[in-house]
């Protein structure tokens, strides 16, 4: 499945981790993945990190739900409902169930 395409809008970011010597960002939400359902936990990892831009300014006021999510090439950004962009440059992603 396509980064564009993951159940990200309305998910609810819990926490991002970012593991230094792994090189890797691992994000933990709840996402609806499944209409009329609940959310459930979910990971979203990237391997091979080389950048991570994670503001949390609340432009538009707080929020931990995500508006929107968009790779290209190896940037993939997280567009907060709160207004703030969340950038990782990453060689990939895995989207998996779970919690960490």
């Amino acid at each position: 499945m396509s980064f564009d395409s993951l159940p990200l809008h309305d998910a609810l970011l819990e926490k991002i981790v970012f593991d230094w010597p792994k090189a890797e960002v691992k994000v933990s939400l709840s996402a609806f993945v499944t209409k009329g359902l609940i959310a459930v936990p979910y990971i979203l990892s990237f391997e091979s990190v080389t950048a991570l831009e994670c503001p949390r300014c609340n432009e538009w006021g707080p929020s931990n739900s995500i508006l929107d999510a968009k790779s290209s090439g190896n940037e993939f950004t997280l567009q907060m409902q709160s207004g703030d962009v969340i950038k990782v440059k990453a060689a990939s992603y895995v989207f998996k169930s779970g919690s960490l």
